[in-house]
């Protein structure tokens, strides 16, 4: 499967000042919707197909695929990480625009691994859902927006050693899929639960040494 254009993408304000809303279970059929029935999906084709979106939406998308079943598949946590840190560095540098190497956007899935996990996964966000709103958007923007960015680049750089330790990898995860959901719903009580699973995962961090 050929990598599809990379559509630029701008700064999640833009997604705000809209009053644009991505919920979860409408990220997941984004990305089910270029999953094809067998092969490989590119993260340009995950790239392309939220071309319009924000930082936020594109921060879920990779940090969701890791927490979903389908973040079993060897090697396929320490690509979603590197692709968070990439994103959440060029949102904490003001970057208008999202931007990847050549070799990452080229990075393929299994496609049908993807829709089976995915789908399993959807229950869950239909829940979560049900639970987002703007609320405490203080904890959101401003300085707390930064405090956000950096503990989404310090979270991304421990999950791969955290993937080590049995089911290690899911508080790490949870919490970058909370963070980006705070950020596109503008909800602060998600950033409070991102620190949540943060502190968890700096519990295990502390018991492997």
């Amino acid at each position: 499967m050929h990598p599809r254009p990379l559509v630029p993408v701008p700064d999640s304000s833009a997604a705000t000042a809209t009053g644009e809303r991505h919920d979860l279970e409408d990220v997941i059929d984004c990305i089910l919707k270029i999953t094809p029935d067998d092969g490989r999906v590119s993260v340009a084709a995950f790239m392309a197909a939220i071309g319009e979106r924000s930082f936020g939406p594109l921060i879920l998308v990779p940090s969701l695929i890791a927490l979903s079943p389908v973040g079993a598949i060897p090697g396929l946590p320490a690509i979603t990480s590197v692709i968070i840190l990439i994103f959440a560095t060029q949102m904490l540098l003001g970057h208008k625009h999202v931007w990847l190497p050549l070799w990452l956007k080229r990075r393929t899935i299994d496609g049908a691994k993807l829709d089976k996990g995915l789908n399993t996964f959807r229950p869950v966000a239909r829940f979560v859902d049900h639970l987002l709103r703007p609320r405490l958007t203080l904890l959101t923007r401003g300085p707390f927006r930064t405090v956000i960015v950096l503990t989404i680049l310090a979270v991304a750089l421990v999950t791969p050693v955290l993937e080590i330790v049995p089911l290690g990898g899911i508080p790490p995860n949870a919490a970058l899929v909370a963070f980006a959901l705070a950020i596109t719903a503008r909800d602060g009580v998600w950033a409070l639960l991102a620190l949540a699973f943060t502190l968890g995962s700096l519990l295990l961090v502390a018991g492997l040494f």
